[in-house]
């Protein structure tokens, strides 16, 4: 019993003393990396001129004169993430590589409690307010405020507040189940960007790792993965059960035609859909739903123009919309009888990724993924989305919201 004790705390000791080493980088040589890197972007170059220029380079020198000596490794991201900002493009992102706590420490207590002891643990950032009374505050506050308290599904409930001094959205937990996290730990920092747009610095929910994701919509109670508790309506979402391709006669006078993807892994069932499409499509009204589509390859997505051109088109977006989904929405918009329905779309449109390079940092502890296609001529709607015509109402059916919209205009 001695032993097996002794070999206890000997265990205890050894993760204590991994799990205390505060990883530090050479920050400096991951920023000349990423510049580097960022230079060669079609949006770096469209973008990056005259103030711009002298601002980017002003950031540089400032930010590596914080770099001198090796900096911890999230402080080192967060600057670099500074850098990246500088360049409007919602497709490039740099990334935080590893994983803060991983599935088999969650899994045993006694790494799991060896880890609440590390450094990693504790300098993940808290709040300095008294939870309870912020949970009574923004239990009170309105159902259409931002501030309030928001669900991670049903493992989390997370208090949104404002911090004036950051001038930010911080999301804190206030009640959880699981393991690897407590009350008090920040999950994530909302920072507006425009209209109801924000950017997201984030923790993983699983490994705890930072993240950054950027124009993600604030509306209908929602923010990314994060649902504001009280508020049910769902309905910007596609249907759960639906697959990416659906096609069907609602009436005799309207059609309906759900496109969840154009990727390049669906090459047959593109071209088996789109055959059935066209020889099915007699419609004189063609509801074309594209709710979470996030993109893929125009070629599969531009034949239905000319399936279309005659016909009168509803088009349904949301705020999950993305890269070539709202590629061709802009286009289904040009057609002389379309409508565009629903939500602002994300606002990833003007670059985007064809060959998906990723590279590792120098310091291995982030990785880049520049992009490498120019779509310049929609940035106007880069990081804003497209505006729809007619925003539709959360708390009902979007397809008959249409639907009601369809037989308002044929009376």
């Amino acid at each position: 019993m001695k032993n097996l004790a002794t070999f206890s705390l000997f265990l205890v000791f050894s993760f204590s003393s991994i799990f205390a080493q505060s990883k530090t980088c050479d920050c400096k040589k991951d920023l000349d990396f990423v510049v580097e890197k960022m230079q060669k972007m079609t949006s770096f170059k469209k973008q990056v001129k005259g103030d711009k220029k002298d601002l980017f380079e002003n950031t540089y020198q400032e930010l590596a004169s914080k770099m001198k000596t090796p900096l911890p490794v999230e402080e080192c991201y967060k600057l670099l993430l500074q850098q990246t900002l500088l360049v409007n493009d919602v497709h490039f992102s740099l990334s935080y590589k590893n994983e803060i706590i991983s599935k088999d420490i969650i899994e045993d207590s006694l790494k799991l409690a060896s880890f609440k002891s590390s450094e990693d643990f504790k300098n993940h950032p808290k709040i300095n307010i008294d939870l309870k009374d912020l949970k009574q505050k923004l239990e009170a506050k309105p159902l259409d405020a931002i501030e309030g308290i928001y669900n991670y599904g049903e493992f989390q409930k997370i208090g949104v507040y404002f911090s004036e001094e950051k001038k930010e959205y911080i999301g804190v937990l206030l009640e959880n189940t699981l393991s690897q996290w407590e009350v008090g730990e920040v999950r994530f920092r909302a920072i507006h960007t425009n209209d109801n747009k924000y950017n997201l610095y984030y923790y993983d929910a699983d490994t705890r790792k930072p993240g950054f994701v950027k124009s993600i919509s604030l509306e209908n109670g929602r923010l990314w993965s994060y649902k504001k508790d009280g508020n049910n309506f769902n309905h910007e979402l596609p249907i759960k059960e639906q697959s990416n391709w659906e096609f069907k006669s609602i009436n005799d006078s309207t059609q309906y035609i759900y496109l969840g993807t154009f990727s390049n892994r669906d090459r047959k069932k593109h071209n088996s859909f789109y055959d059935e499409v066209k020889s099915k499509l007699t419609a004189e009204n063609v509801i074309v739903d594209l709710r979470s589509n996030s993109g893929g390859n125009d070629k599969y997505s531009d034949p239905y123009l000319k399936l279309l051109k005659n016909k009168n088109v509803y088009v349904l977006t949301n705020c999950f919309t993305g890269s070539n989904g709202e590629q061709f929405t802009h286009e289904l918009k040009k057609l002389k009888n379309s409508k565009h329905l629903g939500q602002t779309t994300r606002g990833v449109i003007a670059y985007g990724m064809n060959y998906g390079y990723v590279y590792d940092l120098p310091s291995g502890n982030f990785e880049i993924t520049p992009t490498d296609m120019n779509f310049h001529k929609f940035i106007e709607f880069e990081g804003k989305g497209i505006f729809p015509e007619i925003p539709l109402d959360f708390d009902k059916d979007w397809v008959e919201q249409t639907l009601e919209i369809i037989a308002s205009e044929n009376k």
